[in-house]
């Protein structure tokens, strides 16, 4: 796990084919840990209590921007992550910005936050501190959108 918590947003934008390979390492991991070579990968994270490595970054990334908005976070990620004020600024939902392109656009964290953020609940994005943030974004399992960038 030391590997996948080094550096997770820059594992979060790695191709199809890496995140596989993520996913079937823990997998593996898992399998040997609760020596359970039958069962299936979610049947596995059920019992160990563990989301998938893709929702642990989604994760993260939330987190991040959490501590952007209520500035806890270096001024420049304010450059990457912008609320949207014009429209009812109590609901805490970032500006997304249109993209040109997939690998220089839409695949990236400028792009990508806001979509994340945007899809979390009201509760979670209206909540003041840190600490109960971290609470409610672990029990969050993942986007429930048919979006580029929520889709596995």
């Amino acid at each position: 796990m030391a590997n996948f918590n080094y550096c997770p947003l820059v594992w979060l934008f790695c191709n199809k084919k890496l995140k596989t390979k993520q996913e079937n390492i823990q997998k593996r991991a898992l399998r040997f840990l609760l020596n359970d070579y039958e069962s299936d990968y979610n049947h596995l994270l059920q019992i160990s209590g563990k989301p998938t490595i893709e929702i642990r970054q989604m994760r993260v990334l939330a987190t991040e921007i959490f501590k952007t908005i209520n500035d806890l976070n270096p001024v420049y990620m304010k450059e990457i992550f912008t609320l949207n004020t014009n429209r009812n600024p109590e609901r805490k939902k970032l500006i997304v910005n249109t993209q040109n392109t997939k690998k220089y656009g839409t695949d990236t964290l400028r792009s990508l936050g806001p979509k994340i953020w945007n899809n979390l609940p009201d509760d979670f994005r209206k909540t003041q501190d840190l600490s109960s943030f971290k609470q409610l974004i672990n029990t969050w399992s993942g986007p429930h959108c048919q979006c580029n960038a929520c889709q596995s």
